[in-house]
């Protein structure tokens, strides 16, 4: 009966110590990598993804583009040799095309150069008022000889 007991409670810790392995290897989780992404998305930085994610993949878990974003001079940055390739996303969205990444890849989303003429053109607006305004004021100040 002793042994009985005894086995018994060293079966238990055994059964316990099994069952803690498995729920730790349970928990195991699939390796993740870092993918960067830089520009004219809505959350720019490190993301970890899993193993094979693509471009697309990636500016999705950036919270897209943002409205200034010029998707067709996108530039990925491989981190294996450094070498950059433009991609025009709207183009490899059309054709069915898929960008994979590798880990430690860069995605720089450029700003298009209208939406930056358009962000700055309160400057020329400005400038152009003040020239106007100046005139005006001299035009006055010159009739009123």
């Amino acid at each position: 009966m002793k042994n009985g007991v005894r086995l018994g409670f060293v079966g238990l810790l055994v059964l316990t110590g099994l069952s803690s392995v498995a729920g730790a290897q349970a928990e195991v989780k699939a390796p993740e990598f870092k993918y960067y992404v830089w520009g004219q998305v809505n959350s720019p930085g490190a993301y970890s993804l899993g193993a094979n994610p693509d471009l697309v993949e990636l500016l999705s878990a950036a919270g897209g583009p943002t409205r200034g974003a010029n998707l067709r001079r996108v530039v990925l940055v491989k981190a294996v040799n450094r070498r950059r390739m433009k991609i025009n996303v709207h183009r490899m969205l059309s054709k069915g095309v898929v960008v994979p990444l590798s880990p430690g890849d860069v995605v720089i989303v450029p700003r298009s150069f209208w939406f930056t003429i358009r962000d700055e053109f309160w400057v020329v607006t400005t400038a152009a008022t003040l020239v106007n305004l100046g005139l005006t004021i001299y035009a006055l100040a010159g009739s009123g000889e």
